[in-house]
C-alpha cells in the first residue's frame, strides 16, 4: 500500500514527465514486437480506472449556488461548443484537408469541455470553487448531447469509412450483446452509447461513491487519492494505445507529427486569446479565473476514451490517438505556467496588503 501511494504521489507531481515515458515505453512495444491487438479490456479501463476516479474529487455539493454562476455557465458553454469546435474546424479546413483523421482528432478535442482535472487547477489558483464545479457539471452534461451529434457530423463530412457490419462495437462485446451500438455504421447512436458508459455511468458512480465517503471520518485523503488514482488509470490507458499496431504508421510517416503539431498549437492559442479577452475585460477576479480553467482546458481524459470506442469500431482511425498525445504536452505545460503566473501574483497581492 505504501508502495502504491509513493507511486501516485510520484504520477502527480511528475506527470508530465510520465506521460512522455509510457509514450516511448508503447511505442517501443510497436516497433520491437509490432504492436498489440485492441480489445475491449481497453473500453473498461478507460471507464473505471482514468474517467471514474477523475470525477470523484468534485464537490457536487457546491452546484447549490449555480444561481450565482449563471452569467459564467453561459458563456463556458458558448466558448466550449461553438467558439473552440469554429477554431478546430477553421484550422482543419485550412491545414489539415488531406489528412481528416488528424482533423477528426482536432475537433475531439474541441468539443469536450475539462473535466476533473479543472478542479486540480482551479485550487491551484484560488479560483472560485462552486463556479468551478458548476462550469464542469454544466458542460459535461451538455456534452453528452453535443458530442455525439457534433462528431458524427464531422464524420460524415470528412467521408471517413465506417467500420464493418459483421463486427461487433466495444459496448455491444463487454455487455455480452445486451447493449447494441445500432448497425455497423459510426453514427449519433453509437457515440451517445460510448458516452453514457464514458461520462454518465462514471458521474453517477462517483457522485454515489462521494455520497458514502462523506461519512468517513478520512474522506477529505481518500477523495485526494481517488484523484491521484487516475493519473495512473490515465497511463495504463495510454500505455495500451500507444502499444497498438496501427501506430506503426508513426513509424512509418513521422512528417504527420509535423503536420497536426502546429494546427494544435494555433487551436490552444487562439482559444487562449479569447478566453483570456473576456477574463481580463469582464470576469477579473477569481470567478473569472474558474471560467479560464473551464473553457481553456480540454478533457483530454474523455477524448482518449471517445477515441478507444471509435477505434474499436474503426481501426483505421487509429492516428486519433496523435493528436490527442500531442494536446497533452501543449496542455500540461501551459496550465502549470498559468497555475504558477497566479500563484506568484496571488502571493505578491498579499505582501501588498500586508
Amino acid at each position: 500500500m505504501n508502495f502504491l501511494n509513493n507511486l501516485i504521489n510520484h504520477i502527480q507531481k511528475n506527470l508530465f514527465q510520465w506521460i512522455v515515458a509510457v509514450i516511448i515505453l508503447g511505442l517501443f512495444q510497436v516497433s520491437i514486437n509490432k504492436g498489440i491487438e485492441f480489445t475491449p479490456l481497453i473500453c473498461l479501463l478507460a471507464a473505471f480506472i482514468m474517467i471514474y476516479p477523475s470525477l470523484v474529487p468534485l464537490s457536487f455539493g457546491k452546484l447549490k449556488k449555480i444561481t450565482e454562476n449563471y452569467q459564467l455557465i453561459f458563456i463556458s458553454i458558448l466558448l466550449n461548443f461553438i467558439l473552440a469546435p469554429f477554431f478546430a474546424w477553421l484550422l482543419g479546413y485550412f491545414f489539415l484537408k488531406e489528412y481528416p483523421v488528424l482533423w477528426l482528432g482536432l475537433f475531439l478535442i474541441s468539443i469536450l469541455p475539462g473535466g476533473g482535472m479543472v478542479t486540480t487547477w482551479a485550487l491551484r489558483s484560488k479560483s472560485d470553487m462552486p463556479a468551478t464545479v458548476s462550469i464542469i457539471i454544466f458542460n459535461l452534461l451538455l456534452a453528452i448531447l453535443i458530442v455525439p451529434w457534433g462528431l458524427t457530423k464531422v464524420i460524415d463530412y470528412l467521408n471517413l469509412e465506417t467500420v464493418n457490419a459483421s463486427k461487433q462495437c466495444s459496448i455491444e462485446t463487454i455487455s455480452l450483446g445486451v447493449l447494441s451500438c445500432g448497425g455497423g455504421e459510426i453514427n449519433y447512436q453509437t457515440v451517445a452509447i460510448s458516452m453514457l458508459f464514458i461520462i454518465v455511468i462514471p458521474l453517477i458512480l462517483a457522485y454515489f461513491t462521494q455520497f458514502f465517503l462523506k461519512k468517513n471520518s478520512q474522506y477529505s485523503k481518500i477523495q485526494n487519492f481517488f484523484g491521484k488514482i487516475s493519473n495512473l488509470g490515465l497511463l495504463i490507458v495510454l500505455y495500451f494505445l500507444m502499444s497498438l499496431k496501427n501506430n506503426a504508421i508513426i513509424f512509418d510517416s513521422p512528417f504527420l507529427i509535423t503536420k497536426i503539431l502546429f494546427p494544435l498549437i494555433l487551436f490552444y492559442l487562439l482559444n487562449w486569446i479569447a478566453i483570456w479577452i473576456i477574463h481580463k475585460r469582464y470576469f477579473f477576479n477569481s470567478k473569472g479565473r474558474a471560467l479560464v480553467w473551464g473553457s481553456y482546458l480540454k478533457y483530454i481524459t474523455l477524448a482518449l476514451g471517445l477515441a478507444i470506442s471509435l477505434i474499436y469500431q474503426n481501426e483505421s482511425l487509429s492516428l486519433i490517438v496523435i493528436v490527442i498525445v500531442l494536446s497533452y504536452f501543449i496542455q500540461i505545460p501551459t496550465a502549470f505556467w498559468l497555475a504558477d503566473y497566479w500563484r506568484q501574483s496571488n502571493k505578491e497581492k498579499h505582501n501588498f496588503n500586508l
